[in-house]
């Protein structure tokens, strides 16, 4: 049986050029979403602080240790931010001599110092932001209380999967009367880990 093979049409090249220009967002959602994301890194770090304290380093929860750590956090997320308006502050100058279309994104010429300024305005605005945060015992409180709650979870689930990876190491077999003896002691073990950071947790 023969069949008709059919004619395919050519799409046409999609027009960018029919797109809308985008909107420039305002400098102050631009300083509120940079600082919003710093918190985030800020977080995060100090999280992994208080997991491996309690895991590697068996450290008791401190809310005013871990405060401590918390604006060393945000003291390294400034300097970054700093770091990044310094940067953008370069480009800048180095743009404003140079005519012409850039040949990538980041080949800045002189019709993008605009946006370089912008840029710099919104990295020093959520430095300065930050810089006050770190000031706030209220938000430094605040920031530990939440890197805590993050830390528990991965807490609890490093305890569960180092318990497991014990009991796998035994082998079940009917010799092995002492077996059953080792995993109660283990999970008494678990239990008391686990009430030791309930207890921490809650006092803070």
């Amino acid at each position: 049986m023969w069949f008709r093979r059919k004619h395919r049409v050519r799409a046409k090249p999609f027009d960018f050029s029919t797109l809308p220009i985008p909107e420039t967002p305002a400098l102050e959602d631009m300083v509120s979403e940079g600082v919003m994301l710093a918190e985030f890194a800020a977080r995060m770090a100090l999280k992994n602080q208080i997991v491996i304290g309690a895991l590697a380093e068996s450290l008791s929860y401190d809310p005013e240790y871990y405060a401590e750590s918390a604006r060393a956090v945000l003291t390294e997320v400034i300097r970054e931010s700093e770091g990044s308006a310094q940067l953008a502050e370069h480009k800048r100058e180095v743009a404003a001599g140079r005519g012409g279309v850039g040949e990538h994104q980041h080949d800045y010429r002189a019709g993008d110092t605009a946006n370089l300024r912008r840029r710099e305005d919104v990295n020093l605005a959520v430095a300065d932001r930050l810089a006050a945060l770190r000031d706030d015992d209220d938000y430094v409180a605040r920031l530990v209380a939440r890197a805590r709650d993050d830390a528990w979870g991965d807490i609890g689930q490093a305890i569960t999967a180092r318990l497991d990876r014990e009991l796998q190491a035994f082998t079940l077999t009917d010799a092995d009367a002492d077996y059953w003896n080792r995993r109660d002691k283990r999970m008494r073990q678990l239990r008391r880990e686990v009430a030791q950071l309930a207890r921490e947790s809650s006092k803070a």
